[in-house]
């Protein structure tokens, strides 16, 4: 019996997904367990595999298209089903949103208002993407009597012919030939006509600017390439921005002496097979401290604030595309030992983009170590829901004063800085100060982390 392939759900707060690949064509055998398409989350890039053996009947959803989870994207069944019905569905869900939420008018059209742009009225005989709909809400665009040839799934309407649609009534047909000609993309071009509309001389001065940036006509400067800010990237751009705008950062940086951990290291790694890396050790005293001080392992839901028994402890793992976090879960039942097994473990599946939700999801604090790149101080922005990050830096040798009895003495010593960034909302400077000289106290005695 032929069923819907939708898009999964693969984490609490995922709403969509953005379907990046087809391994599978209309037609195509599926067998269960083969890997049938790519999603991009706010996350990572995941393989979907099938759950059941089938042929590909009908594909409903494009690559590139954003769609809301649980909602079809496929159908799968028998060679030679009849999934008229089915498709009939999808197209409903898919094209018109709302539909099957509320009854369609006798007139035939379907007004769906939402809460935050109550103008834009949208009919249900339009057949629009979920990417579509969302930028006729965004944009306030009334389509009511609008005919529109959609370049999308069986005539759907795409969010780049609503662009299209836009940019033919803002744009004077003199400007948009001089635009064509001067390849500039007009959706990046500010109107100073009547109504925002562009005119030439906003084509004029936009390949201006485009000479200075692509043709070197200052400085004679070349450029390599342009690349668009999109999927992880924006992810993870909307995300901090987010958090740096919303909770109010306050910072803390203290310098630790790491000479003892260097030597520490040294033995233990040369007496097991399981090598523990620097950060290791820094999760393992992270893990205590917060311990120690459960205020600093918490998040901020709603009106309530949270402290967390478990410590799960996520790493940033620097990716091509950008950054990933998965978390060490319950490392306050860990050895080093064990932490340092995990973090192998999940930074190899990091990198070949084999992590599954449960890798990166349910953190109560991060650590986000540049130490490897000889960066010798900077601040990390918060992963929200969390309440705190930890920045490690590069370690250095320096000379050091210290004091014997009365005496001064130089001394060149191994030295590493850290900063904590805490949630002013929640963290109270003192709290936070107590935990970072906490992590500072077991890293400068390294053996207190085993005991």
């Amino acid at each position: 019996m032929a069923e819907f392939i939708i898009m999964p759900k693969l984490g609490f707060n995922m709403e969509t997904g953005d379907l990046i690949k087809w391994h599978k064509g209309e037609g195509d055998t599926v067998e269960k367990g083969e890997v049938v398409f790519e999603i991009q989350t706010d996350k990572t890039t995941m393989e979907i595999e099938a759950t059941s053996n089938g042929v590909m009947l009908k594909i409903l959803v494009q690559e590139g298209e954003t769609v809301p989870v649980t909602l079809p994207i496929a159908v799968m069944g028998a060679m030679g089903e009849n999934i008229d019905a089915l498709v009939a569905e999808a197209r409903g869900q898919l094209g018109g949103g709302a539909a099957k939420e509320a009854e369609q008018p006798a007139s035939g059209h379907l007004e769906v208002i939402e809460p935050a742009v109550a103008a834009a009225v949208v009919s249900a005989a339009l057949k629009l993407s979920p990417r579509a709909r969302k930028y006729a809400n965004e944009q306030d665009i009334d389509l009511t009597g609008v005919a529109i040839d959609g370049t999308g799934f069986e005539g759907g309407i795409t969010k780049k012919d609503l662009e299209q649609q836009v940019e033919n009534g803002k744009i004077t047909p003199l400007a948009k030939k001089m635009a064509k000609a001067a390849q500039i993309d007009v959706a990046l071009v500010s109107g100073s006509g009547i109504g925002g509309k562009i005119v030439k001389e906003d084509i004029v001065a936009a390949i201006k600017i485009e000479q200075v940036v692509t043709k070197g006509s200052v400085g004679d400067i070349e450029v390599l390439r342009t690349i668009d800010y999109s999927g992880m990237r924006k992810i993870i751009g909307d995300r901090l921005s987010q958090s740096k705008f919303t909770a109010p950062h306050l910072y803390f940086t203290a310098s630790v002496d790491v000479t003892e951990l260097t030597k520490f290291r040294a033995v233990i790694n040369k007496a097991q097979s399981q090598k523990i890396s620097y950060n290791d050790f820094v999760i393992a005293a992270v893990s205590q401290a917060l311990q120690k001080y459960p205020e600093i392992n918490c998040a901020l839901h709603g009106n309530k604030i949270i402290q967390y028994k478990d410590v799960n402890i996520g790493m940033a793992v620097a990716l091509e595309k950008g950054l990933i976090v998965p978390v060490v879960k319950k490392t306050q039942h860990m050895k080093v030992t064990a932490i340092a097994a995990a973090t192998q473990a999940l930074a190899e599946k990091a990198r070949a983009g084999k992590l599954l939700p449960q890798d990166y999801q349910g953190g109560t604090f991060t650590i986000s170590n540049l130490g490897m790149f000889g960066i010798e101080n900077f601040t990390a922005i918060i992963n929200p829901p969390e309440a705190a990050i930890l920045s490690v830096s590069g370690m250095k040798k320096v000379p050091v004063v210290i004091s014997k009895g009365e005496e001064d003495e130089i001394v060149v010593r191994t030295i590493m800085k850290m900063t904590v960034s805490v949630d002013h909302r929640v963290i109270d400077g003192m709290n936070a100060t107590k935990f970072l000289n906490e992590v500072k106290a077991l890293l400068e005695k390294p053996l207190t982390i085993l005991i």
